[in-house]
């Protein structure tokens, strides 16, 4: 517990502050990672976020230090924990990534900056795919991959029609933003079973699958059960089906139509993020200055007119 004293002073801060009411949150958007050891206490990539934008980690080596995500379900795992425990919480967008945000998209960054307060959802990444479960009948997991995805949608509300496929047309590798009103669609309880099937140490489904519903049957070649072990397949949900969970948007979502290098105006993150960053006295100067501009000089005036 020594060894992480400022998430210590962090963790007593965050409390002081909800028990006062207010935000736990410094800035406006919060970056969450998704990392075992790929690195340190801190990415070396952290000094390229805007100054709008903190970020929040989790470590998955040390059980009973602060901040411990169990080392299952790949980002999933984090991700959901992050809503899990902040719901009640959460900041203004949040930013789920992977441990090397530029491997998915090496323009990661410039996308980052495009983020304002309008965003609702969207991928921070440009690999379209177009996937359906039957990519895991290599695996004998075609019905259990499948299993698990009706499973975890059916958590959020989500009904796949019986006896048919589900296919997936998603921007891969699980690297989304996604506004606060867009996550609490749906309550804390539904995050909580999706973070069971997916996070946690068990299995997606338990109980032989229901082939009643399946678009694949019963047979020598696929399994019949889910288990832990198949936890590095079916943790791929995440990834294949935020864009519906959080996004809203259909299973078989459509390819974006702007362009691969990003073009946007200055986030308004960042005007509205120094101005609550401003101390009392520098805000009075500040309204001063705006009246001073506002009132006209003298040799403006007209002719004949006295002093205001």
């Amino acid at each position: 517990m020594r060894c992480w004293p400022h998430v210590l002073v962090a963790a007593a801060a965050a409390a002081a502050k909800r028990r006062q009411g207010t935000s736990q949150w410094s800035t406006p958007v919060v970056v969450v990672p998704a990392h075992y050891r790929e690195w340190g206490r801190s990415p070396p990539w952290a000094t390229k976020l805007p100054p709008w934008a903190s970020l929040y980690i989790y470590q998955r080596t040390k059980k009973g230090a602060p901040r411990y995500s169990p080392n299952y379900g790949y980002e999933a795992g984090v991700h959901l924990q992050f809503i899990k425990e902040h719901y009640d919480d959460l900041p203004e967008l949040v930013v789920f990534t992977q441990a090397k945000p530029t491997q998915h998209n090496p323009l990661f960054f410039d996308a980052l900056k495009c983020l304002n307060s309008k965003t609702n959802y969207t991928s921070l990444n440009w690999n379209y795919q177009t996937r359906g479960t039957t990519y895991w009948r290599k695996f004998a997991l075609q019905g259990v991959v499948e299993q698990c995805w009706r499973d975890v949608l059916d958590a959020f509300g989500v009904r796949l029609p019986p006896k048919k496929e589900p296919v997936a047309s998603f921007y891969c590798c699980a690297q989304m933003a996604a506004s606060r009103d867009m996550i609490r669609r749906h309550p804390r309880s539904a995050y909580e079973k999706a973070y069971a099937m997916l996070g946690g140490a068990g299995a997606c489904h338990k109980g032989e699958l229901d082939w009643a519903t399946l678009s694949v049957y019963a047979s020598s070649r696929t399994r019949k059960w889910d288990a832990p072990r198949y936890n590095r397949h079916t943790a791929g949900a995440w990834e294949h089906l935020n864009h519906v969970i959080l996004g809203g948007e259909p299973l078989n979502s459509r390819r974006r139509a702007r362009a691969r290098i990003p073009r946007c105006a200055p986030s308004d993150f960042g005007s509205r993020w120094r101005i609550a960053r401003e101390t009392p006295s520098t805000q009075a100067r500040r309204q001063l200055d705006s009246v001073e501009v506002d009132k006209p000089s003298r040799r403006h005036r007209r002719d004949g007119e006295g002093p205001s």
